[in-house]
């Protein structure tokens, strides 16, 4: 492919971009067994300006962005055909000392546009254009930034290769203005909130433009760089700079709030700040004082009777700023599906949890549980509710090859107000109390990019309490050979909880032999006391996994847009060797001309073990089942879209449970949008576990509407109301104990006559918000919260559960929120 430079200068030379990573400790030799290559590009030299007087409005009629054109070649990308584009593109960058300025011009008949407002990073069907900047200018790092029509913005970080993250948010600009053949964005970068090398004169970045084109559900870029490619961040095209004398950034955060609890009418306030300060391009320190995390923001409703944790993700700024140092491997954050196309997604029942030694929503999470007096009892919902923080402090930067960070976190003492049953019958009122936690984690990352890049790294974590203190240590090396085709990522993990030692190691070992297919094999071993839940998350301990995954892609088919498959085969088992999640696991994906997708997933499990779910009490067998799932979802670039989706699985004892899903998405204008989720579950033998050696199973149902809808009053100003609710109705059929040594559980009973053992939950929240964004990264919310969770009554209908969730809230607030950013 002739590639179109018409820069003001134009540079060759010799680059080497490419990553090379290694786990040193237990695979040293494999550093030296494969050859690593050159690869040679072509340098873009980047004019810079004395002083930009620009008006970042979208619209590019300024003198300075003539002649300033970088590039007007792309390519399609999704579906992966590498066909030149229907419509052009001319993207036009230069610098200054204080950021980078972006100019994208994208032409297109103005009735097929499609402008949609949605909230910061939101992935929607819509016309939009972003840029992503290898700042390291070696492939270690990087950000992206984009703006979709209409002005809603987007941005995140990138770590190597495709470890792209939308939590990060910096105070940048970004607007875009429908022209008279298509549509422009501007934007402004500045250097100050990118993480870079402190190096004086020229240097090196990399960059990549994308555009998506939603009438046509096409992804289009320069250079061409798909994701059946194994490299990106380290393939970016390379562009020189002069020297750039960056400023140092500091920015203060007041924040105030104010809260009133409907339900004991009660007003709290608060008033705190937020400081960021880089001194310099390769250090950051960052503090939080008297932080107010939360009010704002509400987890989806999560109905788990397992043992195993739910995994709930990070939305606090404070910890989102810079935490790229702290990701250990890919394995560490949880990567929502990439759209590859327009077609309305249905949830997936199918996901692999993180493993991470730094979970920072343990940060202010729940206090530990305080140790009750006799007779006293406090509320399940008081002793699950965050506890407070004193203040926070973060530093991270970088010397030459080193990276560093350090984090440390304090909590405020927790109270409690409990009952206590007396001899004459009435309550009386307890003050219960528990200590705060310190949480302290320190992170080195050392990378060499001599000849490719091989990187080692440790990461220690300390939570000290009172009555209790726990630590981990990790060692984590990453390898990407010159080809870019074989990459793995490896840690060592140990933990000391109160002097209890655990262990535990993986390695990620991936192989792309050739555009389109990809080979993954996965190995684990975590000893039973191997225990990081203080401050990190692992899906469970006592586990030994391998696991095989194949993936095959092409956009080749005359009859399809793109057809994927993927096969999986595990082999997991706890220490005493007795398969727990062992599977053989099977997709068919298929995207139709017309943008929709059909998803078609079969699994097949062997006799396996549960030693989890009893909390303690022993294993027991349960014989080989299946799960299989049909999904189909329509073009979400049309106003209305739609999806709907089938799951039949096997329970312990064989019979069927049955769960259907149908979804649907309005959006008749760039201003409104109305989401709407369903799901029904039906079986008649669940398992579930009631106490000590005792399980029952039911006959059960259960409803989980979910609604989201936004309206827009222009770019800045949003309001959200969003409603989850479940519903579940379960009537024991029999009674089952866990054998003494493991084997099949044992029957207690043969049909209940009673409805003791019968269960109910009702578990809703509702909010409603408003946000004006007053400026980047300074926000006035005004929200509504309400949520309930109905205690077990037996035996009802969902008509009662949900009308009583409405109705008898156990949270009810109001908040005012005001957010704003001071500096430079």
């Amino acid at each position: 492919m002739n590639k179109k430079f018409i820069p003001l200068s134009l540079a060759s030379g010799r680059y080497f971009p490419v990553t090379d990573l290694v786990f040193a400790l237990a695979l040293n030799l494999c550093l030296y067994g494969f050859s690593h290559g050159e690869s040679t590009a072509a340098v873009l030299t980047l004019h810079k300006a004395v002083d930009a007087e620009v008006s970042i409005d979208g619209s590019l009629d300024e003198a300075i962005w003539q002649n300033r054109l970088t590039s007007t070649d792309m390519t399609v990308l999704k579906p992966d055909t590498l066909a030149v584009p229907r419509f052009q593109t001319s993207t036009r960058l230069f610098y200054t000392d204080k950021g980078l300025y972006v100019g994208i011009e994208s032409k297109q008949p103005v009735e097929t546009l499609l402008p949609r407002l949605s909230s910061r990073d939101k992935d929607i069907s819509r016309d939009g254009t972003a840029i992503y900047l290898d700042t390291s200018g070696e492939g270690l790092y990087g950000f992206f930034f984009g703006v979709n029509l209409g002005g809603s913005l987007v941005d995140g970080t990138i770590l190597p290769e495709r470890q792209i993250s939308r939590l990060w948010d910096g105070p940048w600009l970004g607007e875009t203005l429908q022209t008279a053949d298509g549509y422009s964005t501007e934007m402004y970068l500045p250097w100050s909130i990118m993480q870079m090398p402190d190096r004086e004169g020229e240097r090196t970045m990399g960059f990549y433009v994308s555009r998506h084109v939603a009438h046509l559900d096409e992804e289009w870029g320069y250079p061409p760089l798909p994701d059946t490619k194994p490299r990106f961040l380290s393939d970016l095209q390379i562009f020189r700079l002069e020297d750039i004398n960056t400023q140092q950034q500091l920015a203060v955060f007041p924040f105030t709030a104010v809260r009133l609890n409907n339900l004991n009418d009660e007003t709290d306030f608060r008033v705190g700040t937020d400081l960021f300060w880089r001194p310099s391009s390769n250090l950051q320190v960052t503090a939080s004082l008297n932080p107010d995390f939360g009010t704002v923001e509400s987890d989806d409703v999560v109905v788990n009777l397992t043992a195993q944790e739910t995994y709930f993700p990070e939305k606090r700024l404070f910890f989102l700023e810079g935490n790229e140092i702290f990701v250990t491997s890919p394995r560490a954050v949880t990567q929502g599906s990439r759209a590859t196309t327009g077609a309305r997604p249905v949830s997936s029942s199918f996901f692999l949890e993180p493993t991470t030694l730094m979970n920072t929503r343990r940060i202010g999470g729940p206090a530990r549980r305080p140790v009750l007096a006799e007779g006293v009892s406090v509320a399940d919902v008081d002793l699950g509710s965050p506890s407070e923080l004193k203040g926070a402090v973060k530093v991270t930067g970088q010397y030459q090859q080193l990276r560093y960070g350090v984090l440390a976190a304090f909590e405020n003492d927790s109270e409690f107000a409990g009952s206590q049953a007396l001899d004459d019958g009435s309550v009386a009122t307890v003050n219960v109390q528990q200590s705060g936690r310190d949480f302290g984690v320190v992170r080195l990352l050392y990378e060499n990019t001599q000849t490719g890049r091989k990187s080692i790294g440790m990461i220690s974590t300390l939570v000290a309490h009172e009555d209790s203190e726990a630590s981990t240590h990790g060692i984590d090396a990453h390898y990407l050979n010159a080809k870019g085709n074989l990459f793995w990522d490896a840690q060592l993990m140990h933990s000391d909880v109160d002097g209890t030692k655990g262990y535990g190691a993986y390695v990620d070992l991936n192989y792309i032999p050739k555009r389109g297919q990809f080979h993954k094999l996965t190995l684990d071993y975590y000893d039973d006391a191997l225990d990081v839940s203080d401050l990190g998350f692992i899906w469970r301990n006592d586990v030994i996994t391998a696991r095989y995954l194949l993936n095959h892609s092409t956009s080749d088919h005359k009859t399809l847009r793109q057809l994927d498959n993927s096969l999986s085969l595990s082999y997991v088992t706890n220490n005493k060797h007795q398969s727990i999640r062992s599977s053989i696991w099977y997709r068919n994906s298929r995207t139709f001309h017309n943008k929709s997708k059909l998803n078609l997933i079969a699994m097949l499990r062997p006799p396996q073990w549960d030693d989890i779910n009893s909390r303690g009490h022993g294993a027991y067998r349960y014989e080989k089942g299946l799960i299989s799932e049909i999904a189909y979802g329509t073009d979400t670039s049309k106003v209305l879209s739609t999806s709907m989706g089938m799951m039949i699985m096997t329970e312990v004892f064989g019979d069927l449970s049955y769960v259907a899903k149908v979804g649907m998405t309005y959006k008749p204008n760039d201003r409104l949008s109305v989401d709407v989720d369903f799901s029904y579950k039906w079986t008649t033998d669940w398992l579930i576990h009631l106490n000590g050696q005792t399980f029952a199973t039911y006959a059960g149902e259960q409803w989980q509407p979910k609604i989201d809808m936004d309206i827009f009053l222009s770019a800045k100003q949003q309001i959200r109301f969003s409603l989850q609710w479940v519903g579940i109705k379960a009537r024991a059929q029999d009674l089952y104990q866990v054998p003494l040594t493991d084997g099949h559980l044992i029957p207690l009973t043969h049909g209940l006559s009673t409805d003791a053992y019968d269960l109910t939950i009702s578990r809703l929240t509702a909010q409603l918000r408003y946000r004006w964004e007053l400026a980047p990264l300074s926000d006035l919310f005004v929200v509504y919260t309400r949520g309930s969770n109905i205690p077990n009554r037996g035996r009802d209908n969902f008509s009662n559960l949900f009308q009583d969730a409405l109705a008898e809230p156990i949270i009810d607030s109001f908040v005012i929120k005001l957010r704003y950013r001071f500096g430079n």
